[in-house]
């Protein structure tokens, strides 16, 4: 009859290891990347077709993909106490104001509450846009 030896506790640290490791690079799957929803406001929906490479990149990847007018007076980011949206993508750096309910703070405690914010302008966009930038730990040069 053979006899059996306890594994080597080096032996035993690396199964654990490979495990913790292929348990956390299930977080990262595709599969987990669909349960996303976004919110893209643009100044007008002609900016759609414009960029449609970078969203159809996104929608392949997101489960919802949310088109709206940066002055949509339907806007919100919260509803009872919940989040509509995973992210928020802002492709209107002219808009001086945001419609519905949306406005810097909205958009500053969205992001602080560990949301994602993609935020694309030039040196030529609004004061609102640079404020929330600025308030992101971004500067914009100033126009010429």
């Amino acid at each position: 009859m053979a006899k059996l030896y306890p594994a080597p506790l080096s032996a035993i640290v690396l199964v654990l290891l490979a495990s913790i490791i292929c348990l956390r690079c299930d977080a990262f799957s595709a599969d987990r990347l669909t349960d996303r929803r976004l919110l893209v406001l643009v100044d007008d929906l002609a900016d759609r077709s414009s960029r449609s490479r970078f969203f159809s990149s996104l929608q392949s990847r997101a489960s919802e993909l949310d088109f709206k007018l940066a002055d949509d007076s339907s806007l919100a980011l919260l509803r009872y106490g919940q989040y509509l949206y995973d992210s928020l993508i802002l492709f209107s750096q002219s808009v001086q104001r945001f419609g519905g309910s949306l406005d810097l703070v909205a958009v500053l405690d969205f992001v602080d509450a560990g949301n994602d914010l993609i935020l694309a302008a030039d040196s030529s966009a609004s004061d609102l846009m640079r404020e929330i930038a600025t308030d992101c730990g971004v500067d914009f040069d100033e126009a010429s």
